[in-house]
């Protein structure tokens, strides 16, 4: 179906339920300087070559740090979500909506707009995930890409299938959308 193609159903499905919704949207805001520096760290820390120096990816002590680092200095910063739900029931939604393997580069700039979302947003509710319209490895506990296990915390920051589509139409989404396509299939037979 193509990568194109999973953005604009997840921008019609949630514009059935949300009047804020926003394909490939940039977002503006004052992010604090020492936030964004520890947030780079991080990432410098989760994608090292070496082993030895490497971290491994946990959301909430990643942000701790990263509030912790707060210098009082502020400046413009900006990113751009795939998909934006502005008015999501429990505050802004940011998704990155990539194939589920992505290449190493893709995870840590999705995971670099997720951090930087958060930290314009500070003091805010909202939610930033790194989400997969599929699974090719069926179930959740059997996804095994290296990359995306390397940089992000698999339970927090990342969505996939069910997940994705549920968490922004609804329960019962995922569900709906494989019997759309089964009557689509069967009408182009």
């Amino acid at each position: 179906m193509g990568m194109k193609l999973y953005p604009k159903v997840a921008f019609l499905i949630a514009q059935d339920r949300y009047s804020r919704v926003f394909l490939n949207h940039e977002i503006e805001g004052e992010a604090d300087v020492g936030m964004i520096a520890k947030a780079d760290r991080i990432l410098d820390e989760l994608r090292s070559p070496l082993k030895s120096r490497r971290r491994k990816p946990d959301a909430v002590k990643e942000w701790n740090e990263i509030v912790a680092s707060a210098s009082g200095v502020k400046r413009k910063h900006s990113v751009r979500a795939d998909l934006f739900i502005e008015d999501f029931e429990t505050g802004p939604l940011f998704m990155e909506i990539k194939s589920p393997r992505p290449n190493l580069d893709v995870c840590v700039e999705s995971k670099k707009k997720m951090l930087y979302f958060k930290i314009i947003n500070y003091g805010s509710n909202v939610e930033a995930y790194f989400a997969f319209p599929y699974n090719p490895f069926i179930k959740r506990e059997n996804y095994l890409h290296n990359f995306t296990k390397r940089i992000m915390d698999m339970e927090k920051e990342v969505l996939i299938g069910e997940e994705m589509w549920d968490k922004i139409g609804g329960k019962g989404t995922f569900n709906e959308l494989l019997r759309i396509l089964e009557e689509v299939k069967k009408e182009l037979k």
